[in-house]
């Protein structure tokens, strides 16, 4: 059987379950597997025997293969051959709880796994886990997901989370650039509704001419009655890679799967923001042994801004990081840090600066057990919005942050998202998993924050299509990966590359720049230099880069307020007052074991920047 569109021409091999598609050209693109399984916590998902082949005319050819399962009363595995795309599902009836899901690959007794065949070159996937690695080679695997830690090795892959449920891929040989060329390319990406996206991590599962892909539901989906798989969507004739993330993105809003692009929020969101953790790291340098999150305090973003107003850089939103709050969970200051947060954040308000709050998601520090996912002995290990505790403790958080009578502050920087809770034997209130459940976590901050002030701003690292309704702006994170085996790489290139996947996946959606972390000063200028083409400039340093120690100079500042200074006029955009209220005397009144921002000699010299 063969059909042929204008996007590619299909064969079908009804013995071997196997689907030769090739494109306009002729050229071979895949030999896909029509096989899915569903494996269960009891083993694999097997197809038995001979499974039964139908043809459909359902509007566009329809290939329906009805398989008999070791673990499932049935399975229905349906490939639809629309013009321009192929979509794959299955549905299964029985019982049992799914442990993994594997589409365009399956296992068959008694041939083993057995994948798709692949004539790919290279592969583009839209979570940034390799600076040097944007377009890698199609035989090499790659992870999409909502679960990693730089801490860890092996799994440094929380800079999105998640990154869009779509990789880009192209017959043509992988090339040693961040954002690869232009050609023809195709989408491999999911469609499924976020309620259902109760997994943790989309792997794309590379091998020698081959390929598969695999979800991770860990068995917290429990299947009584019927299921049906999300749909792996192959979408052709796309001309570059961003190109393959709009076309994904316009896929799901076109069935209601994601909101459409995003409208423009209050003007003060794009204004040039300062997060002090880059000076917060320099602080900590100076003192051994010192954790950056000891140097969050108010006496320290007193002296960073001071600095920065001393030579006319006045950011129009501050981020107060990591850790300014006692516990986590329950974010209340730390007043040995922060004796007057509410006063701090008004004055601020009175110098036309905004403030956001670092808010730490997932961390159970403060919470109670039955607020929490647990291990089976009960040990608490995130925070379970599932749970009536769990969401009223996060929803009090907010409230007090933003709130009139709490701290006033004007949005949030959401962070950790990655460590969203994995692991089998983990127990929690409802049905969510995976994705889903840190939609969920997300949807009761976004929700009870707008309830508060309307006009807060919620900023993520969520690139995702399903997740725009639950944030205004997406954060492109952690500039090195600093725990990496090799976190080197071309900055500025690979930053456009996230700026560009974030702005293919959700489009109207601001983009928080970052700044942290950059090697050395020439690196930080570059990017300085380029942060307003690719969305909100970010500041991280006051004094010094901290990673190589390097003193910034007054014509260092002065780029900065040169830069912001166009990036205002160009968006019309006010500049704030600046406020110095005498923040440089407590540097000069540092107690013991809490160091100084800087030697403020470091800005004597205007040396120019390279």
């Amino acid at each position: 059987m063969i059909v042929r569109t204008t996007g590619y021409q299909l064969r079908l091999d009804q013995r071997r379950l196997v689907a030769e598609v090739r494109g306009a050209d002729q050229r071979l693109w895949f030999r896909l597997r029509l096989l899915v399984s569903l494996d269960t916590t009891r083993g694999p998902d097997e197809t038995l025997g001979v499974p039964e082949v139908a043809i459909i005319d359902h509007g566009h050819v329809r290939i329906e293969i009805r398989c008999r399962s070791s673990v499932w009363r049935s399975r229905t595995i349906v490939l639809d051959c629309h013009d321009d795309r192929l979509e794959l599902s299955a549905s299964v009836s029985g019982d049992g709880q799914i442990l993994t899901a594997h589409l365009f690959g399956g296992w068959w007794s008694p041939k083993g796994f057995l994948p798709s065949g692949s004539a790919l070159g290279c592969v583009v996937s839209p979570n940034p886990d390799h600076p040097r690695r944007v377009c890698r080679p199609a035989v090499e695997s790659a992870v999409i997901g909502v679960v990693g830690d730089g801490a860890e090795p092996g799994v440094g892959r929380w800079l999105f989370a998640p990154a869009p449920w779509c990789y880009a891929v192209s017959r043509q040989p992988p090339e040693p650039t961040a954002i690869p060329p232009e050609g023809e390319w195709a989408a491999l990406g999911l469609a499924v509704p976020i309620a259902e996206q109760n997994f943790t991590a989309l792997h794309y599962g590379a091998g020698t001419d081959a390929f598969s892909l695999r979800l991770d539901y860990e068995g917290h989906t429990t299947v009584s009655g019927e299921f049906r798989t999300p749909a792996a969507i192959v979408q052709f004739g796309l001309p570059d890679p961003f190109a393959a993330l709009r076309a994904h993105r316009d896929l799901l809003v076109a069935r209601g799967l994601a909101a459409p692009s995003a409208t423009d929020g209050p003007k003060h969101w794009r204004q040039p923001m300062f997060c002090g953790w880059g000076a917060q790291n320099h602080v900590a340098n100076q003192v051994a042994s010192a954790p950056a999150r000891d140097f969050a305090t108010q006496r320290h973003y007193d002296e960073f801004l001071g600095v920065l107003a001393e030579h006319d850089v006045v950011p129009g939103t501050v981020v107060v990081d990591d850790k300014w709050q006692l516990e986590y969970a329950t974010n209340r200051p730390d007043e040995a840090k922060w004796p007057d947060l509410p006063g701090w954040i008004d004055r601020r308000h009175a110098g036309g600066q905004r403030v956001l709050l670092w808010w730490k998601a997932w961390d159970a520090e403060g919470a109670p057990a039955e607020a929490c996912v647990r291990m089976p002995d009960g040990t608490p290990v995130a925070l379970d919005p599932q749970t009536s505790s769990g969401r009223e403790l996060v929803e009090d958080a907010v409230r007090f942050m933003l709130g009139p009578d709490g701290l006033g502050a004007d949005g949030l920087k959401v962070d950790f998202l990655a460590r969203t809770p994995s692991g089998a034997v983990l127990r929690h209130a409802g049905p969510s998993w995976g994705a889903a459940l840190l939609h969920e976590l997300l949807d009761c901050v976004y929700r009870c924050a707008k309830s508060v002030k309307p006009d807060a701003l919620i900023v993520t690292h969520t690139p995702n299509p399903a997740f725009t309704d639950v944030t205004d702006m997406i954060r492109l994170n952690d500039i090195r990966m600093l725990d990496a085996i090799d976190p080197e790489g071309p900055v500025v290139p690979h930053m456009a590359y996230r700026a560009a996947v974030a702005a293919a996946a959700c489009p109207g959606t601001l983009i928080d720049t970052d700044g942290w972390c950059l090697p050395d000063r020439a690196t930080w200028t570059a990017y300085l230099r380029e942060q307003s083409t690719l969305g909100v400039p970010a500041l991280y340093y006051a004094t010094h880069i901290d990673h190589s120690g390097e003193p910034l100079k007054p014509a260092d500042l002065a780029e900065v307020a040169r830069v912001w200074r166009d990036y205002r006029r160009a968006h019309g955009l006010p500049e704030p007052r600046a406020d110095r209220h005498g923040a440089m005397v407590a540097a000069r009144s540092a107690p013991a074991g809490h160091a100084p921002v800087s030697d403020r000699r470091c800005l004597d010299d205007d040396t120019t920047h390279p």
